[in-house]
Order: structure tokens, then sequence, then C-alpha cells
């Protein structure tokens, strides 16, 4: 009887122990499970977070310029000549010059050369290649030949928004070889440049209407219809 007993007693507390085993076991492994799904979760979250952040640089679309039609003269209905104010920006909107033109016709043409990088780059915000560049060449209207229209910035001169920076010695060195990355494929690919060409983009105009020339990040200039109030949130960048 008493060896029974004891057996009794040596096998409950076996039980109890495996049990406690197994139960501490069962703990530490939903534990780790827990551990490493929350983890995973912060992984998976770091990730979403970056790849936003990249769809986000490829649609950023920034404003370098804005375009205000002044006034127009007219014969039997037919607009003879306009009258074209165009204000360059900087990164922060601010003024940095401003020209006047007079062009023939209704129909308004901006030119510019354009840089787009390789989409890679401009959804990691490189410094450098994180964004397509422009230089304004010229303003004319379709009743001008291009090479008659009206110098907005000397080609192959640095945007003053850039002058004496860091981005604005590599815009120059763009610049200064710009047709041979736009014609040479070698040239355009040790740059980081998918594509480097002329652009321009047009539209028919009326007095007093006002449009931003904006630029995407990982594309080309368009010609906006803006709100004509606007320009008094424009100030002057030595402000």
């Amino acid at each position: 009887m008493a060896a029974l007993v004891r057996t009794l007693i040596t096998t409950t507390v076996l039980a109890g122990v495996v049990l406690l085993i197994f139960w501490r076991v069962s703990i530490d492994h939903r534990q780790r499970s827990i551990d490493e799904l929350t983890q995973l979760n912060e992984q998976l979250q770091t990730q979403l977070e970056m790849r936003q952040q990249m769809v986000q640089r490829l649609s950023t679309t920034r404003r370098i310029g804005r375009v205000e039609i002044l006034d127009q003269r007219t014969n039997n209905g037919e607009v003879l000549e306009t009258d074209v104010l165009l204000i360059e920006l900087d990164e922060r909107g601010r003024e940095l010059a401003r020209q006047t033109f007079t062009v023939p016709g209704d129909v308004l043409f901006l030119d510019a050369l354009t840089v787009k990088f390789d989409h890679e780059y401009v959804a990691e915000g490189h410094p450098l290649y994180g964004r397509s560049l422009v230089l304004l060449r010229r303003v004319y209207s379709e009743r001008m030949a291009p090479a008659d229209g009206f110098a907005i910035d000397t080609p192959g001169a640095t945007p003053p928004a850039y002058a004496g920076s860091e981005m604005g010695l590599y815009e120059q060195r763009i610049w200064d070889s710009f047709w041979k990355i736009a014609t040479d494929a070698k040239t355009a690919r040790s740059m980081g440049v998918r594509v480097a060409q002329g652009e321009a983009v047009y539209k028919p105009v009326e007095r007093g209407q006002a449009y931003d020339l904006l630029v995407d990040a990982a594309g080309g200039i368009s010609l906006t219809p803006a709100d004509p109030s606007d320009h008094v949130h424009i100030s002057r960048a030595q402000d």
C-alpha cells in the first residue's frame, strides 16, 4: 500500500513537472510567435512607408514659373498681338526674375530643355538625380518660327535658383554637355539620364488669364490654368 502511495505521489509530481514544462514551453513559443509577428509587422510598415514616399517623390510637381496674359490687340475679332509676363520662381515659390514679351497672335509657346532621370533615382530621392531638370529657352507663337522666338534664359546657363550651389554646379555640367547627353546613349547612362530633349508647351490664351508653369519630378513641363489673383502670393527671392 505504501509503495502504491509513493508511486501515485511520484506520478503526480512527474505529471505536474511535465505540465509545468509544457506550459512554459507553450508560453515561450507563443511569446516568440508574438515577437516575430510584431517584428514582421514593423518591417511591413517600414516597407509600406518607404513605398509611399517613393510614390510621392515620383508624383511630385513643382512650380517653376507663372505666365500672365497682360493685354491683347485685336482687329475685327482677330487677335493681332499678345502681351505676356513670365515670372520665374525658385524652390519656395519666390520671384527670381520677370520678363515681358509681345508675340503675334494668341497661341503662346514656351520652349525648354528638359533632363529626366531614371525613375529609380527619383523614387529614392537622389540629391542630384532626384527630379527632372528644366532650362527655359524661348517664348514664341504659332505665327513665329521657333528660331525667331524671344530668349528666356541663355542656353547653357545655370538657372538662378541654383547658382553657386552644388546643385547649380552639377546643372551647369548638364547644360554644358546637354546635346551630347541627348544624342549619346552611353553618355546619358553614365549620368543617370533617362531622357534629355527639347520640349514645348502651348495654348491659345486670352487677356487676364494666368498659368502655372509646372515640372513633374519624373516628367516634363506643363502649362496649367491658375487663379489670376494668385500673383499676390509671389514675393521676390531677395525679400
